[in-house]
């Protein structure tokens, strides 16, 4: 992902350095000429770089003239923006001084001459080392494309266009085929003849099959909230430690944060009193632990909890099924299979037409991807949203792009979720998700918080008819729609309020 990263980088720095000179080609006689000639530069710049993004992968001078440009660009971002910040001083102590104004005149002009030679002496520096880069890209053979996509800057056709026919609350795509699972699961877990205090059944599959999904849909099924008095999910990953999954757990039953500093034993004993008898389900989502002594100790204090009451059952996924075999389990794992490709099909169709016709041509060439989805929901939902108000070159094309990936699953799904990333219609939207991999695996990201966030670094920039929080709210809902984000929180009107990147991403 870091190769892939490059260019959006780059793509970015060099907006923000041409914004930035953009600003001071007229104030400043002399040195204004020389900005404009680094926007002139910058901007020819820009055309070369979708080309060198797609020979990057397979020529390696094509990458270092990225990272060339790369460590020149950022240089610049860093002149210009000294720049700015001496202006702008130089403005605020000028409107401060009220005496020795004769003194201070005269000091003031000497220091701004003094400033403005070295400066400009920078600023041709610059200029050089761009105008070399751009001779570089010409001799290299990288063609410049003029149409970058600008699909967030412009208002005209390169902006991405929703589909407004499309009801997220009303598709529920990921189910298709899923039904004799949820049915089974569910007679499993409220079954009246459970006599054990806990019992654990643990949903084993690859990524992307839609284990997550298919507990989500038993632990939202209405029979299990008639059946239990509680029901908890948490977000497990990787870091599996009893402390931090009661905190998680409390968390989960209260609707708000827990003190991290709070005593493993004060924890447990408000936890118990909260069970007090109480019937529950647990889902531990995304386990990866393969520690039994973890897991014994986790087990064995969650039903000294609970010791009164009967039919509690922990619900877990994971993908490794040597996960499952260290929780003891005496019935049996629920391994979820790949599913068809007419079901794969059927979710591919409804996310790239929802309720409408499959337009003429694209029924044929429709299945030929869903065939290449390696039987996974994930997949077949990624791919449909990409191809949705597409022709069918662009159906044909992802076609035969996909016949290059072969068998293997894992790697299919990485590759899939790749396409989706390299066709995101902007470099500053590759810089706003490659940001959230700040956060650990399978946090909730608040939607507004991103947003402030990707602004505050420099990623969004405002246009003539939206503000900077449009764009940010256009850009979050773009990264959901491409399945990039996903578990998106909703409140009573369908806004998304939080959601998570899945763990392949």
């Amino acid at each position: 992902m870091a190769d892939a990263l490059l260019v959006p980088t780059v793509h970015v720095a060099l907006e923000t350095a041409i914004n930035l000179a953009s600003a001071h080609v007229g104030p400043f006689p002399g040195i204004g000429n020389d900005f404009a000639r680094l926007v002139s530069t910058l901007t020819m710049i820009q055309a070369f770089l979708r080309d060198a993004e797609e020979k990057q992968v397979a020529y390696l001078w094509a990458k270092l003239w990225l990272e060339l440009l790369e460590r020149v660009t950022f240089d610049a971002e860093n002149l210009l923006d000294d720049f700015n910040y001496e202006m702008n001083r130089r403005r605020i102590e000028i409107q401060n001084q009220t005496k020795r104004k004769v003194c201070f005149f005269f000091f003031s002009l000497f220091n701004s001459i003094a400033f403005g030679r070295k400066m400009a002496k920078q600023i041709r520096e610059i200029n050089v080392n761009f105008e070399r880069i751009h001779e570089d890209a010409m001799a290299l053979g990288i063609v410049e494309q003029f149409h970058f996509e600008r699909a967030l800057s412009s208002p005209s056709g390169g902006r991405f266009i929703k589909n407004r026919e499309i009801d997220p609350e009303t598709i529920d795509t990921s189910f298709v085929g899923r039904d004799d699972d949820v049915s089974a699961i569910l007679a499993q877990l409220t079954a009246t003849d459970n006599n054990e205090t806990i019992s654990v059944l643990p949903i084993v599959g690859m990524g992307g099959i839609g284990k997550t999904a298919l507990a989500q849909k038993v632990y939202n099924d209405p029979n299990i909230g008639r059946h239990f008095d509680l029901r908890m999910w948490v977000c497990v990953s990787e870091d599996f430690n009893a402390d931090r999954l009661f905190r998680l757990m409390l968390e989960s039953l209260l609707k708000e944060p827990m003190p991290e500093v709070e005593s493993m034993d004060a924890r447990v004993n408000r936890f118990k009193k909260l069970l007090d008898g109480k019937k529950y389900l647990l889902v531990l989502d995304d386990v990866w632990n393969k520690k039994s002594a973890l897991w014994h100790d986790f087990l064995v204090c969650l039903k000294g909890i609970t010791s009164q009451a009967m039919g509690s059952w922990i619900l877990v996924t994971t993908r490794d099924r040597g996960v499952a075999r260290i929780m003891g389990i005496s019935s049996p794992l629920w391994s979820l299979k790949e599913l068809s490709d007419h079901r794969c099909w059927l979710i591919l169709k409804e996310n790239a037409f929802g309720a409408g016709e499959v337009p003429n041509g694209l029924q044929h060439v429709g299945f030929k991807i869903a065939q290449r989805c390696l039987g996974l929901p994930l997949a077949a939902s990624i791919l449909g949203r990409m191809l949705r108000n597409k022709g069918i070159d662009e159906w044909q094309t992802l076609e035969s792009g996909l016949q290059s990936l072969g068998g293997d699953e894992n790697i299919g799904l990485v590759e899939i979720l790749k396409l989706s990333f390299d066709r995101l219609p902007h470099a500053s939207l590759k810089k706003c998700l490659a940001y959230c991999s700040i956060f650990p695996k399978g946090f909730q990201m608040e939607r507004n918080q991103l947003i402030q966030l990707w602004a505050a670094e420099g990623f969004l920039h405002p246009r003539h008819d939206m503000y900077m929080e449009e764009v940010g709210n256009e850009c979050f809902s773009i990264l959901l729609d491409s399945n990039l984000f996903q578990d998106g929180e909703k409140d009573d009107y369908g806004n998304v309020l939080n959601c998570k990147m899945h763990d392949l991403v």
